[in-house]
């Protein structure tokens, strides 16, 4: 397969990330925004974004968790769509992190 030059449409659809959950009813993609961590949760086609940190305490299994363990294993992370990347796009942070971004280094 050759290699070929990538547009500035197809660059548009280049998101560092993974999809990481996706079921009939749910998905959920982790990719990096501006140097820092994102999920992208989507449920029933609505979605939000949620820090990287807060997502994983609420919903990633340990060995305490049997069931969301087993959902881990069985649910491996795959790439992201362009489709899904198109709808990540779309999602604006909260708006105490846009203040908190815009207030800068404390």
């Amino acid at each position: 397969m050759a290699l070929r030059d990538y547009t500035e449409q197809d660059a548009s659809h280049f998101m560092q990330g993974q999809l990481l959950r996706q079921s009939e009813r749910r998905e959920v993609a982790i990719f990096l925004r501006d140097g820092a961590l994102w999920v992208a949760d989507f449920v029933d086609g609505h979605g939000q974004l949620i820090e990287a940190t807060t997502w994983v305490r609420f919903n990633c299994g340990t060995q305490a968790t049997p069931q969301a363990w087993r959902r881990m294993v069985l649910e491996s992370a795959v790439p992201l769509s362009a489709d899904l990347v198109d709808r990540i796009e779309r999602l604006r942070p909260p708006a105490a992190m846009v203040r908190a971004e815009r207030a800068g280094p404390k």
